[in-house]
């Protein structure tokens, strides 16, 4: 055999070989699909993953992308008046509001059903049972109202006797009254919170959250602090509510209430009394605040919350604003007065400053100088707006623009709707001099300063 023929021979048994180890066609694909599989098997761990800390970082990502953003939503206080009012008058917040003249006393005239049996002197049956079961009724609507109530603990850098630098803690109450989406809005007294190193609320022994001043009015001793939703911790957060804010006007000497906050100066204490007496104002720049009394004791710590038997919060407790008829019996402003400052307050709007101080006129006082309308100028503040228009200390002021004043809190409302720079024009009769005239003065208003 030639080696040609010797090669070619091999060469054919080669090829024979070969064409017995090609791989099966199912193999073929099976090594094809492992890896796929694999591949799909980790594009999906990969989105998984991916969703994951997308849902985890995202809220955090666009806090921080967000941060300027104004997320707060506007607050606003529904109005309780009594029905039958003047309702024909613009409160400060640019809606229609309404203004309570004062109630006449009855006459002597008056007449009196006396078929009607007098409920002070008719008899009821009752037990103690019956007794402790009306202070379990008290306690359920304590326990509701308590909810919109925290405690306040504010670090001032004070000098002590020898002129070191101490620290002094005061502590106190403040009742939730808004959440504007971002914040709780907290009302607290000025004089606890003001000028302090930290303002923290407390939810436990170990759990405080800081809290800001957004806004105050120094006249009233009123506080507004502000603590992020974001900063309670949940466990507290489920247990917090807004206060239901009531009205005052309708309130009557005789009244059921209970004192919430630290009303005997200590924190979470109570108190339960009734109204002694109304009648009695606060006069204060370019308002008039009604107070009324009762019977619970009061001392230089007292702070709290007034509320009906129905849990709403009809007052204030305060100690800056007292007379000396009632240092010892708790003062309190009522909230109806306070609602459109609070409001402002709540969202940061300044206040017009007109800079008087004045009084309601009584029916007598209107026939003495042949007006049906006005309020009694007492004091025009140094340096006012009203100062340099020209108003004088018993001037009377009947008019602002178109708006006819009836009374000092009427005249508040009125002069909120303008901004700061707008001239309005007065209307005002002077007393003053020989003889009693009408005059129209120009008042540019200006933003009240605290």
């Amino acid at each position: 055999m030639s080696e040609n023929d010797k090669d070619n021979k091999e060469n054919s048994e080669f090829e024979f070989i070969k064409e017995q180890v090609i791989e099966k066609k199912r193999k073929k694909i099976k090594k094809r699909l492992l890896p796929l599989l694999m591949t799909l098997l980790l594009a999906i761990l990969f989105g998984l993953i991916a969703a994951l800390t997308f849902v985890i970082t995202e809220p955090r990502l666009y806090k921080l992308l967000h941060k300027e953003e104004d997320t707060k939503t506007p607050v606003t206080f529904p109005t309780q008046y009594p029905s039958g009012t003047d309702t024909n008058v613009t409160t400060g917040t640019g809606t229609e509001g309404t203004d309570i003249s004062p109630t006449p006393s009855p006459s002597e005239d008056t007449q009196v059903d006396q078929t009607t049996p007098n409920p002070v002197i008719q008899k009821i049956d009752a037990n103690l049972e019956d007794y402790l079961k009306m202070n379990n009724l008290i306690d359920e609507v304590a326990y509701e109202a308590n909810k919109s109530q925290v405690y306040i603990t504010s670090t001032f850098s004070v000098l002590d006797l020898f002129g070191n630098a101490v620290e002094k803690t005061v502590n106190t109450s403040g009742v939730i009254v808004a959440n504007n989406n971002s914040d709780f809005l907290i009302l607290a007294s000025l004089d606890c919170v003001k000028d302090a190193k930290s303002i923290k609320i407390k939810f436990s022994e170990e759990t405080y959250v800081d809290a800001v001043l957004q806004d105050y009015e120094s006249e009233l001793n009123l506080a507004l602090l502000a603590v992020s939703v974001d900063d309670i911790p949940k466990i507290y957060l489920n247990g917090l509510q807004v206060a239901e804010l009531g009205e005052s006007l309708t309130v009557t000497v005789g009244t059921p209430v209970i004192a919430l906050g630290n009303p005997n100066g200590h924190i979470g204490s109570m108190d339960i009394g009734i109204v002694t007496s109304k009648g009695s104002w606060a006069n204060v720049t370019d308002n008039r605040i009604e107070l009324f009394n009762t019977d619970m004791a009061s001392n230089a710590y007292s702070d709290g919350i007034i509320v009906n038997m129905d849990g709403q919060v009809i007052g204030l407790i305060t100690r800056t604003l007292k007379d000396d008829v009632n240092k010892e019996l708790s003062t309190v402003i009522g909230i109806s007065e306070l609602l459109p400052i609070i409001e402002q307050m709540s969202n940061q709007q300044p206040r017009a400053y007109f800079g008087i101080k004045a009084d309601d006129m009584t029916e007598a006082a209107k026939k003495e100088h042949d007006i049906t309308n006005g309020i009694y100028v007492n004091e025009v503040l140094s340096d006012s707006p009203a100062f340099t228009a020209g108003l004088k200390n018993g001037d009377i002021i009947l008019s602002i623009g178109e708006q006819t004043i009836l009374n000092t809190n009427n005249f508040y409302n009125t002069i909120s709707r303008f901004p700061s720079g707008q001239k309005v024009s007065v209307k005002i009769k002077r007393t003053s001099g020989s003889s009693e005239k009408e005059m129209e003065l120009t008042v540019t208003l200006t933003d009240k300063v605290q």
